[in-house]
């Protein structure tokens, strides 16, 4: 299967391998599908939040600075 992504998300799929948490755009993926599940299976996503993401890029690196994973 081929997935095209939008230029953010494939920013945020590099930052997860250059932190070093991931091996592979795959294991990234498989992690964000699985957490996305939970999620689903939880109810937590509402048909008001299935279009919103639930962190903007800008936070995504301010966390991975902080833990050190990026620099």
């Amino acid at each position: 299967m081929v997935i095209d992504l939008e230029p953010e998300q494939q920013r945020v799929v590099d930052l997860a391998i250059q932190s070093g948490a991931f091996h592979n755009s795959n294991e990234v993926i498989a992690t964000a599908l699985s957490m996305l599940a939970e999620e689903i299976e939880d109810g937590a996503v509402s048909e008001a939040r299935r279009h919103e993401p639930r962190f903007t890029l800008a936070e995504v690196e301010a966390e991975l600075r902080a833990l050190g994973k990026l620099e």
